[in-house]
């Protein structure tokens, strides 16, 4: 492994807006230190967990370790990646969310 390749990536998954330009701070404070890789949402779908893991799983880097960060509605998406890992999954960062949906009757 080199240098390069030895330190994990960063695989951050947005909160509810789905784009992942919230991060766009985070990501130029960390700077090249860490390599950053934002999964962003289909806009125009309205797509249910099952859906968006298997968008998330598919993004994911295949050659490298990585570490996974569920921001907010994105939780319940790095546990259920996290339950059944890919090859490469370190680590997963939990940050303001939930694991099951607090509003069950919505």
């Amino acid at each position: 492994m080199t240098e390069e390749t030895a330190m994990p990536s960063l695989v951050l998954l947005p909160g509810l807006d789905g784009t992942g330009k919230l991060f766009s701070e985070f990501v130029r404070v960390i700077g090249s230190e860490v390599d950053t890789q934002i999964v962003a949402y289909p806009k125009d779908e309205p797509l249910g967990y099952e859906e968006l893991e298997v968008r998330v799983r598919a993004a994911l880097p295949g050659n490298r370790p990585f570490t996974l960060l569920g921001e907010s509605f994105s939780g319940p998406i790095a546990i259920r990646i996290a339950a059944n890992p890919p090859a490469g999954l370190v680590g997963v960062i939990l940050c303001g969310t939930f694991a099951k949906n607090p509003y069950p009757l919505l």
